[in-house]
């Protein structure tokens, strides 16, 4: 089973700041590592990606005073990587809007496109702009919070995703799938290797 991987864009963005400020390390590319090779510690990976999100990838890195040639060869990587992965998926053309009511216009658009791709797994960098409040219409499910309380693990649930579309922090998502750490219980098990889940298995109670 390959885990279809969604980044969102300030990942990418986030990835390369670092590497044009030669950083030798951050959790946003260690997860884009992933997404270029195409393997984690889970498994193999497919990237899954937009157009409309590779524009906006080339549009930030522009913005941000790169280099245009250096943010069109970015965009470039991006689509690359996941045109030749593992399943051969090209970018999505995601239209029309969908049924969760994110007041950010990107925040959709990077929403549909995870549910049109049917990604397993959604990584952003800000978890607050998916996140529902009080008087929220959203349809997610706090799967778990980081030290500080604020949530890093969320589970959508859409009529687009069977199981619904698991939603990580950056230092989450880093933690499942290049250090090897669990996930809660519920996030991606069918990723999870056969010796793990025999050992984490809930005893049965006698009848």
């Amino acid at each position: 089973m390959v885990l279809r991987l969604a980044l969102d864009v300030n990942v990418w963005v986030n990835h390369y700041l670092s590497l044009s400020k030669w950083r030798e390390r951050s959790a946003a590319r260690d997860l884009v590592h992933i997404a270029f090779n195409g393997h984690c510690r889970l498994g193999p990976v497919q990237l899954i990606i937009s157009h409309a999100m590779l524009d906006t990838l080339q549009e930030v890195l522009v913005r941000l005073e790169m280099p245009e040639r250096f943010a069109e060869a970015a965009r470039d990587a991006v689509e690359a990587s996941a045109t030749l992965g593992i399943l051969g998926d090209a970018p999505y053309a995601v239209l029309g809007g969908g049924v969760q009511p994110f007041l950010d216009p990107e925040d959709r658009a990077v929403f549909d496109m995870a549910v049109a791709g049917g990604a397993h797994l959604l990584v952003t960098n800000n978890m607050a702009d998916f996140t529902p409040g009080p008087r929220s219409d959203v349809d997610a499910e706090v799967m778990r919070r980081d030290p500080e309380g604020q949530p890093d693990t969320l589970l959508f649930k859409h009529p687009g995703s069977r199981d619904g579309l698991i939603i990580g922090s950056v230092f989450a998502a880093r933690s499942w799938l290049h250090d090897g750490e669990p996930p809660p219980p519920g996030v991606i098990d069918q990723f999870l290797p056969r010796d793990f889940r025999d050992a984490n298995e809930q005893p049965r109670r006698p009848p």
